[in-house]
């Protein structure tokens, strides 16, 4: 694992020198987007003891995003987004609805498409009542994401890193879909 902590660490500096050297050359570069987005979650419970009897559920995830140009193929993306996370266990509902923060890296790799690539740190907000979960969340973030004039469109994978408590070993894994308008 710290390996691969390691060789990530690398390669986002790599990127990120490499963008800022682009963008040393260009005059006029990509400039910063503040905007809204909204979609779906797909959301499961992930896990050793996680078998058959679970389900997903599905969710509402919106809120906000700033895109912060790097370079020309690299931009830095916060966002703040109400989620709907859970799953099912029997049939029976287990909502947990969060406060995100993801804190992606957007790699333009083709045009408009890019690669996500980012933590994201969750505070909980509401739970199923009797439900007892952790307050906060901690995730890594990996997807694609295409952005046509003030258009977004990203579908996107979130693997828990942290247990729901500290006495399960199951985590949440999310799939979210959003679309996305800049404002700015």
């Amino acid at each position: 694992m710290k390996k691969l902590n390691l060789l990530i660490g690398c390669l986002l500096l790599g990127m990120l020198g490499n963008s800022a050297a682009i963008a040393a050359d260009e005059p006029e570069g990509p400039k910063p987007l503040l905007g809204v987005e909204g979609g779906i979650n797909l959301s499961s419970f992930n896990g050793d003891t996680v078998n058959s009897v679970y389900e997903s559920r599905l969710g509402f995830v919106g809120g906000g995003f700033l895109s912060l140009p790097l370079g020309s193929s690299l931009s830095l993306q916060p966002e703040v987004l109400y989620a709907q996370k859970g799953g099912k266990v029997n049939g029976f509902d287990y909502r947990l609805d969060y406060v995100e923060i993801p804190i992606l890296l957007d790699v333009k790799v083709l045009g408009p498409l890019g690669i996500l690539l980012g933590p994201a740190f969750n505070a909980k907000v509401a739970s199923t009542d009797g439900v007892v979960v952790d307050n906060t969340d901690v995730g890594v973030i990996l997807g694609a994401q295409l952005n046509v004039a003030a258009f977004l469109l990203s579908g996107r994978y979130e693997v828990g890193l942290t247990d729901l408590n500290s006495d399960s070993k199951i985590q949440n894994g999310t799939f979210t879909f959003l679309v996305g308008l800049s404002i700015i």
